[in-house]
């Protein structure tokens, strides 16, 4: 037995990750294809991780491995090719500490037991506030052309860290550039012939530095029409990308907009979407969240509800296409309870909108409302976009597509950025994953704001927090309103104002038969946030 290995203690990720190096006994013509190599680390508790190694570049083949508990990990690599030494029956320990598994519980997420929100692996609840990179692989490393910065990718995140966001939500091989120019893959030799050069100087760094920064990476293998060239080749794919990303905090988004807008490839690109998801199922024993990016549909798309490796629902509510009336959740979770549903789309700010009456700049009031009444409709996260950002536009002149010529330097400190940072802030200040949708709390005598300018209603099921977002539409001056079906009891009321992250006392009641009754908003013509609590 070749006990013989290289090992180091990488700071790729906020976890301690272990990344074992090997050197294949063989020159392959083609090791992505030719050789399988797992290994098995067995914790002090008997539990076991698997971890699929990947080829990087000549006899190079590497694992990298973050331990679930304290201890001592022994472990064990095998290949389908026994007699390459250098790749089976290698055997090795990894010594974890408090703090490494401490922090892999911390990093890593999964859907709740509940079946309503995402929660860290220690059982604390995630809040998903995510900000889309559709094209992060061009954005540039070492070079801004924003005054003051001096990375476009690294100030980008740094900002959205500090901004106060959980997720980067990114694609591989985004449209218009990626898996058919010669990146990933060698001219001529799509999902055959990888270009492992890519990925480490590319795509590594990157990946580093979005879990270095305490962010999820929810992260998709590449379009819709990706699938279209060689889906077995995709789902192989995705397992390199397990191997190789997998020790980090994920969540796999497989494709973009997964079912595509053609009918008639429509089930054939779900069956190879599908075929990718239960590849990666197969291959992450760290079970990190599985779902797809849907397209625009309403119904809410039912992509893959039944399937038993789907963790959420990551929706599209889109840019103003079809309608946008909260409706569309109470559907989709009428028809698809006890699942976490994310709204992942929806009216970026600064894009050019495609709404039935005609096409409009989307404003940080539109955003902002639209990520508002996803949550008080039951989503439990909120991807947000900024026009220049999502499709990384380096000028005006590098936009490459109809939906406007922001460039990623004015998107990026778009005030709905900032704004977004507020909402997260203020769910996170209450029992979040504890509300429901409670549209029928509120009532009030105003025929105009009763049919048209309702606000969205909230509360858990004691109904001891209550939250009512009021959109800018809502009218003080018609009549009374008042949240009923409580208890008789006081209650502390708060505004909250979305746009500067401002609580407002609004002082204390007690609810008489039910009801409380609701104090006039601050003011009018802009949006609002009641809290009563008892």
């Amino acid at each position: 037995m070749n006990s013989v290995m290289i090992m180091s203690e990488a700071a790729l990720f906020p976890v301690t990750v272990s990344e074992i190096v090997l050197e294949s006994d063989v020159d392959r013509d083609n090791p992505y294809l030719d050789v399988a190599v797992t290994a098995e680390f067995r914790g002090p508790d008997g539990e076991t991780v698997r971890r699929p190694a990947f080829w990087d570049g000549g006899r190079t083949w590497r694992v990298r491995f973050a331990p679930t508990a304290p201890g001592i990990w022994r472990y064990r690599v095998e290949a389908d090719d026994p007699s390459d030494g250098g790749l089976h029956g290698i055997e090795g320990v990894v010594e974890a500490g408090e703090a490494d598994a401490a922090a892999v519980r911390r990093g890593f997420v999964r859907a709740s037991s509940a079946g309503t929100h995402l929660e860290r692996a220690d059982g604390a609840p995630f809040f998903w506030l995510g900000d889309t990179h559709w094209r992060f692989a061009w954005e540039r490393w070492d070079e801004s052309n924003k005054p003051g910065w001096d990375s476009q990718f690294r100030g980008t995140v740094d900002l959205r860290v500090r901004q106060g966001f959980t997720v980067y939500q990114s694609n591989l091989m985004a449209f218009g550039r990626g898996w058919d120019a010669g990146t990933c893959w060698e001219d001529g030799a799509p999902y055959r012939r990888l270009v492992p050069e890519y990925f480490r100087s590319i795509i590594d760094p990157r990946m580093a530095y979005i879990a270095d920064a305490g962010l999820v990476n929810a992260f998709a293998v590449g379009w819709y029409q990706a699938i279209d060239v060689d889906p077995e080749g995709v789902a192989r794919f995705a397992r390199y990308l397990v191997a190789r990303y997998g020790a980090a905090p994920m969540v796999w988004t497989l494709g973009g907009e997964v079912a595509g807008y053609d009918d008639a490839l429509r089930d054939e690109r779900l069956r190879g979407w599908r075929d990718v998801a239960l590849a990666i199922q197969d291959a992450d024993d760290y079970r990190h969240p599985i779902t797809a990016h849907l397209t625009n549909e309403r119904p809410i798309a039912d992509c893959f509800q039944g399937e038993d490796w789907l963790s959420l629902t990551l929706n599209q509510l889109g840019h103003g296409d079809l309608d946008m009336s909260p409706r569309a959740y109470a559907e989709h979770f009428a028809e698809h309870p006890g699942r976490p549903l994310v709204e992942g789309e929806s009216m970026y700010e600064g894009i050019t909108t495609v709404e039935a009456v005609g096409r409009r700049t989307a404003t940080a009031t539109i955003v902002r409302q639209v990520a508002y009444r996803a949550i008080q409709s039951g989503c439990c996260g909120y991807t947000y976009g900024a026009q220049g950002c999502w499709n990384g536009a380096w000028d005006a002149e590098d936009t490459a597509t109809s939906w406007g010529d922001l460039p990623w330097h004015e998107g990026v400190e778009l005030p709905g950025g900032a704004q977004m940072g507020h909402l997260r802030r203020f769910y996170e200040s209450l029992p979040w994953w504890t509300l429901r949708p409670a549209d029928g709390l509120f009532a009030t005598t105003s025929g105009e704001n009763d049919r048209f300018y309702r606000p969205l209603v909230t509360a858990d099921e004691t109904r001891r927090t209550l939250v009512a977002y009021f959109g800018e539409t809502y009218r003080n001056d018609e009549g009374t309103a008042s949240l009923g079906r409580v208890a008789d009891a006081g209650y502390a009321l708060r505004w909250f104002d979305p746009r500067a992250g401002e609580w407002h006392d609004a002082g204390a009641v007690r609810a008489e038969r039910g009801s409380i009754p609701l104090p006039a908003l601050p003011y009018d013509g802009a949006d609002w946030l009641l809290v009563a609590q008892s």
